[in-house]
């Protein structure tokens, strides 16, 4: 636990006695999600190193940092998609102060690198840039950067093949079903769609998604789209505050030529938003972000995705004095 001198500010590593006050903040930060949520990240079991901590604020819980280590090294979480610090809304200041203890937190604990792979902005509800200055001031490398794609909603689709093809789509006689089970989805779809056309198997096994999609059934959620009871194309949705995530989107042959993947995502935009202000589609980057998969980019691009920056950040923990000495207090400024 670390302490600032006015003992406003503490970092505590997380145990399971402080599962409460990790809810509670998930509760109110505007950028939380269902991959912060410590129910979720104990389907890795003792896969990683758990570093996680709680930042404290006047005796409350405000933030929450779900972390790994290995060695000298702590993740934000390799596990996941994205993770980096969730903050109940505060001032620049504020924000500035708990990245600031973070890093004395982890000096104090021996690590010499952390690496964040934050969440990105439009997951939160009000939108915050402040995170890529806060590591310009820390010295942070940029370790890798990707470009998301996220469909503003509600859908308005200019593109006009794209709506030529959802048009055809819809009178082709295909039916959307939404799934307690993901087993169909999983063997007809998505495993033989990454094998054929990547050569790549899911991140997930389909055990764990059926474990996490169990213990999430409100926010993991299946749709598969059928003809004549033949499976077609199908995603499995990640349903957030602020957005859907298609965390899987699969067709085949068939699906391809009656566009039905088309169809589910003017479905999912259409009628399952339910106030939600975009659908992720993730990004298209191969190679660490380095290439993009132009056909996979234009296709979401075609839908009026729109483009975000999602950047990794490594960074010494002894980089807290830099944020320390930010503030040019000679400057003449007090606090309004």
């Amino acid at each position: 636990m670390i302490d600032q001198p006015n003992n406003r500010i503490q970092v505590k590593a997380y145990t399971t006695e402080l599962a409460g006050d990790w809810q509670e903040v998930l509760q109110g930060a505007p950028n939380a999600t269902l991959m912060h949520q410590r129910s979720f990240l104990a389907y890795h079991g003792n896969r990683f190193q758990d570093a996680s901590v709680l930042i404290y604020s006047k005796n409350r819980p405000v933030a929450v940092f779900a972390a790994h280590r290995e060695e000298k090294e702590v993740y934000s979480h390799q596990g996941l998609s994205y993770a980096g610090l969730i903050h109940k809304p505060c001032s620049f200041d504020q924000e500035l102060q708990l990245y600031l203890q973070l890093l004395r937190y982890y000096e104090e604990q021996g690590v010499h690198q952390l690496r964040i792979k934050a969440t990105p902005s439009f997951y939160g509800t009000g939108f915050q840039e402040s995170l890529s200055y806060i590591m310009q001031l820390a010295n942070a490398e940029t370790s890798q950067m990707e470009l998301s794609l996220a469909i503003p909603l509600p859908l308005k689709v200019r593109h006009k093949g794209r709506k030529a093809t959802i048009r055809q789509a819809s009178k082709s006689g295909l039916e959307i079903s939404e799934e307690e089970d993901l087993g169909v989805f999983w063997d007809k779809l998505l495993v033989p769609n990454l094998q054929n056309r990547y050569q790549k198997k899911p991140t997930h096994g389909k055990d764990q998604m059926r474990y996490l999609k169990a213990r999430h059934p409100e926010t993991i959620r299946q749709f598969t789209v059928y003809r004549e009871g033949v499976p077609l194309a199908g995603a499995t949705v990640y349903f957030t505050p602020n957005c859907l995530h298609t965390q899987y989107l699969a067709t085949n042959e068939a699906g391809r030529k009656a566009h039905a993947l088309d169809w589910l995502i003017h479905y999912l935009c259409t009628t399952q938003a339910e106030g939600r202000k975009y659908l992720d589609f993730g990004h298209s980057n191969e190679c660490g972000g380095k290439k993009i998969n132009r056909q996979l980019f234009r296709w979401k691009e075609s839908f009026g995705a729109q483009t975000f920056v999602h950047a990794h950040y490594s960074l010494a923990p002894a980089a807290w004095r830099r944020l320390d000495q930010v503030y040019d207090w000679k400057s003449g400024l007090t606090d309004a």
